[in-house]
């Protein structure tokens, strides 16, 4: 199972970056077309949600990939690495509360 929470939070950790970049070139003017990974959706397995993580639970994963361009950009591998780990933390606890109000879905 942390090998899970690893892997997760290293995608987390790579959409914040992705995300971090498009902002910064957007800022700059650039077209980016707002291209995304979708990483959410790998993460969600591996948290063991698969096609069951709720949109509340999506919107949580999106307000940190808009918390990303308030870091500063950094080719350091930990970088945005403190954030993924928070954004994972937030995700679990959310859907454990969820799993607890709604044990039958």
């Amino acid at each position: 199972m942390k090998a899970n929470k690893d892997l997760a939070i290293r995608l987390i950790q790579a959409d914040l970056k992705h995300n971090q970049l498009i902002s910064g070139l957007e800022s700059l003017d650039f077209e980016t077309n707002s291209y995304f990974l979708d990483l959410h959706k790998p993460v969600a397995q591996l948290m063991g949600l698969g096609e069951t993580a709720s949109e509340r639970w999506f919107q949580i994963y999106d307000h940190y990939l808009q918390q990303a361009h308030k870091h500063p950009i950094s080719g350091k591998p930990d970088s945005l690495l403190a954030l993924a780990t928070e954004c994972y933390n937030m995700l679990l606890a959310y859907a454990e509360i969820e799993s607890h109000l709604n044990p039958g879905d």
